[in-house]
């Protein structure tokens, strides 16, 4: 509903908002009529940074990383100091090349304080210098501030080409493209071409600086490291602990041999005693029967003897549970010896002679044997002596051995870092090639006069629109039936246009014996017509014969809608008779000419002869239908002004005489009047102007017509706009 309201608002302003759009319009086009054409030369460069197609130092490519490196790129390619070197750049070329100049200064610039405080051969030596050195001219210096402004004289200055300049990655390529649009097209070409070359070389520059200190540091760190490594290795090398291992395992080595050789010799030393034993028993005993003895119990049990000696040397000599192993075997081995020795018989063939020569031998052989078994112990105990403090070396050989090895790690991993360092400072900045160099443009880009323009009026018809909306927003008078039912909440008995009556007769309009020219203007008045009779229908099929008109505020059209509506009942034969009752304001009185009596009137009794004395007093406003009964007027109420047998108490004895009465109270949020007249009348009728808003006060007064117990007949929503009355 609302939204129909608005779309009417608008198609009423419809004039307004297309005169607008056409005036934005027109000043587009005006202020773009001397808009220079535009040449655009563009330029493309590879960076390298997502393709591996030529020929890397390292070989991984970390994609996530592309686009940090784009931003970085572009932003040092419109970064001041590459933008400054483009300046200086394009500068020279003018100052060196008047005749090929891309830009001509005009006479009033030449006349120009900027212009005249610069002398030129020396503004070419310092843009040359700039130039090679990289540095940018500064506002703090004085001479190289009016070299600045010399700059923003010739459009050379950085915002005026970054303002032209666009540098921006080619979505999913491994390009960059650059961009660049001037009323010359030798210019265009020049800058897309030349502040490639000035961001390489300020790019290399600041990469060289950066790895040129990341280099630095890392080889005061390789240094550093390879000192401590030295040292290390130094330390390992003065303790002598080199070969603690080697020696440590040669010593067990020998020690497993001489246990070997010495087991091998107290064998045959055990052999010869037994040998010895048996020879003597045989020169005791000649003639003795040979026994035959079974040697493979002894075997076994040397073999056992040997393999725990073997063990127990393998543990480093300190496993104290193998050691008791091998002296049991070693005396179970010695016992099997004796008892195969005591076993051993007489040889009846060995004469005595022989025996006492091989007696002789092996005593020879046992004293040489103790010799070298004791010779054998003493070398045995001294190497397991070493063995012991060798192993407490070993200990601090293999700490030492493991801070060396950790130095070592840590120097091989920063020597690979340093030298990644070294190849990358010298391949980032080869990664960058411009494979698309830029060239003058042959015809001059598309003029975007008429987008300006239609942008312009589709603004300004779009803000236009947007401000009614927001005007019509704000404004909360109750302007349209839909609003009125919502805010107010009351019975409406009809709604009444807005019409003009300025130097117009009510009485004419109502009756329609008024002509007028205007379309618009007949329309309004036919629709008050129509208006006020579905009002008169209202008020005749109510039943009721009195009736008392207000509203809750002042200016909402009671007085004159109180008479037109007298007027459309005296069309209709019904007699009406007008008590002005609004005494702080008598504008009834006043405009029908009313007789202001009705302060004075005493009626005791009404008969016949008092209904003619009231008659008389009223005064005959309209062809002897309408009467109209005054006041004085004065700030009073009826209560108080009126005397005590008024004539409001019988009124309903004068519908004898007249077929409606009607009176008109004061509004009901400043005066009380109408609150006293409401028990004098059958009914109440709310007038209600749709140029209002509704406040709180007025939302009580509203209260009390919502509890006035079936005298409330209606209201009248009065002064309603022509097109807001289809809002139902």
């Amino acid at each position: 509903m609302d939204f129909v309201y608005l779309l009417r608002v608008l198609m009423k302003r419809k004039w307004i908002i297309a005169a607008c759009a056409i005036i934005a319009a027109g000043i587009a086009w005006y202020f773009t009529k001397d808009e220079p054409q535009q040449y655009r030369s563009i330029s493309q460069v590879s960076t390298g940074f997502t393709t591996n197609d030529v020929i890397n130092v390292k070989e991984d490519n970390n994609f996530f990383e592309a686009d940090t490196k784009f931003n970085n790129a572009i932003v040092t390619f419109t970064s001041p100091t590459v933008m400054s070197l483009l300046s200086y750049s394009i500068v020279l070329h003018d100052l060196e090349n008047p005749s090929q100049a891309f830009r001509l200064l005009t006479d009033e610039q030449k006349k120009s304080p900027v212009y005249q405080a610069v002398n030129l051969n020396e503004a070419k030596n310092v843009f040359s210098e700039k130039l090679n050195s990289m540095s940018v001219l500064t506002s703090y210096k004085p001479q190289e501030k009016k070299l600045l402004e010399f700059l923003k004289l010739y459009g050379y200055d950085y915002n005026s080409i970054a303002s032209s300049l666009n540098v921006y990655r080619l979505e999913r390529t491994d390009y960059i493209q650059i961009d660049y649009r001037s009323e010359n097209p030798e210019l265009s070409a020049f800058v897309v071409n030349n502040v490639f070359k000035a961001f390489v070389r300020y790019y290399r520059f600041i990469r060289n600086e950066r790895s040129e200190e990341s280099i630095d540091t890392l080889k005061s760190l390789l240094e550093k490291k390879s000192q401590d490594r030295a040292q290390k290795n130094q330390a390992i090398a003065s303790t002598g602990l080199l070969n603690i291992t080697d020696a440590s395992k040669s010593s067990f080595d020998l020690i497993s041999t001489l246990q070997q050789t010495l087991d091998d010799e107290q064998d045959k030393l055990t052999t010869n005693q037994i040998a010895l034993t048996s020879v003597n028993n045989q020169l005791a005993a000649l003639g003795a029967p040979v026994q035959t003895v079974d040697n493979s119990e002894v075997l076994d049990l040397k073999r056992q003897m040997n393999a725990a000696n073997q063990a127990y040397l393998n543990s480093g000599s300190t496993d104290q549970n193998l050691l008791n192993q091998y002296n049991n075997l070693k005396a179970q081995y010695q016992n099997k010896i004796k008892s195969v020795g005591s076993n051993l018989g007489t040889s009846s063939s060995l004469d005595k002679s022989t025996l006492l020569q091989r007696k002789s031998d092996l005593e020879v052989n046992i004293d040489a044997e103790k010799i070298h078994i004791a010779s054998l112990q003493g070398k045995i105990n001294q190497l397991q002596g070493n063995v012991n403090t060798q192993a407490t070396k070993s200990a601090n050989a293999q700490s030492l051995s493991k801070d060396a090895d950790l130095s070592d790690k840590e120097y091989l991993d920063l020597l690979e870092k340093y030298n990644d360092a070294v190849d990358q400072s010298n391949a980032l900045v080869n990664n960058f090639h411009q494979i698309l160099v830029g060239q003058p443009a042959i015809e001059p880009e598309p003029s975007k006069r008429f987008l300006i323009v239609g942008m312009a009026g589709m603004a300004a018809f779009v803000c236009t629109i947007l401000i009614i909306v927001f005007v019509t927003y704000l404004d909360s008078s109750i302007k349209t039936p839909a609003i009125f039912s919502r805010v107010v909440s009351l019975k409406l008995l009809t709604m009444i246009n807005f019409t003009s009556l300025k130097n117009k007769d009510l009485s004419q309009v109502v009756a329609n014996t008024i002509t007028t020219e205007d379309a618009v203007e007949k329309r309004r008045d036919n629709k008050f017509r129509e208006s006020l009779r579905k009002l008169r229908y209202e008020i005749e099929n109510s039943g009721k014969k009195i009736f008392l008109f207000t509203s809750t505020k002042k200016g909402q059209g009671k007085t004159t809608l109180i008479q037109a509506l007298s007027y459309s009942f005296s069309l209709s034969k019904k007699k009406v008779l007008i008590i002005d009752t609004n005494f702080c304001n008598n504008d009834l009185t006043v405009q029908l000419n009313g007789t202001p009596v009705l302060e004075k009137i005493i009626a005791d009794d009404v008969d016949d002869n008092m209904i003619a004395e009231i008659q008389n007093a009223s005064v005959n406003a309209h062809a002897g239908m309408i009467y109209v009964i005054g006041c004085s007027g004065g700030d009073y109420t009826p209560s108080e002004i009126l005397p005590a047998q008024h004539l409001l108490r019988h009124l309903h004895k004068l519908t004898t005489v007249y077929d409606f009465i009607f009176l008109e109270g004061p509004p009901l949020n400043d005066f009380s009047d109408s609150k006293e007249l409401t028990s004098y009348v059958d009914g109440v009728v709310a007038i209600f102007s749709a140029k209002h808003i509704i406040k709180q006060i007025d939302k009580e007064s509203i209260k009390f017509f919502k509890n006035l117990n079936g005298k409330f007949c209606g209201s009248v929503l009065n002064m309603v706009q022509l097109e807001n009355l289809d809002d139902v």
